[in-house]
């Protein structure tokens, strides 16, 4: 019954990671399109930039925990293969692009200047990231 309620658990957080990584996707795409048509971010939607990047933070933190947590119990740490690596390779260059969004979001809030006018073509970049070790994970678990 243990094993059965840590896996639960487990798989829970990961599905609430893939929520909040989601989330916060697609409320940056929204923020962004919104402030390119003003021409300028309002204050409002610039406060938002903080707020979905801890989002995706949280997010992809609870999926490589609950993720590792899972391939420990259930797998025992085993080769999943070629697929499953890929996969690994996929979330973590997605883990080091969501902090390094989330570390330029916070110098700018901060410093109280907006972010560099390249980092809206890193944060193009996690989509397609997140539907690759999606894809993966899917071909890796069907």
């Amino acid at each position: 019954m243990i094993e059965l309620t840590v896996n639960f658990v487990f798989k829970f957080l990961h599905i609430l990671g893939l929520m909040l990584g989601a989330a916060a996707g697609f409320g940056a795409m929204v923020v962004a399109r919104q402030a390119r048509r003003a021409g300028a971010p309002s204050p409002d939607l610039a406060a938002l930039r903080s707020v979905f990047s801890t989002m995706a933070l949280t997010g992809i933190t609870l999926l490589w925990l609950s993720g590792l947590g899972l391939w420990m119990f259930r797998y025992d740490f085993v080769d999943l293969g070629a697929a499953y690596s890929l996969k690994l390779l996929t979330a973590l260059v997605l883990l080091g692009v969501i902090l390094a969004i989330d570390r330029i979001n916070a110098r700018a809030a901060k410093t109280g200047t907006p972010p560099p006018a390249w980092l809206p073509k890193l944060g193009m970049t996690t989509p397609v990231l997140t539907l690759v070790a999606m894809a993966l994970g899917v071909w890796v678990f069907i």
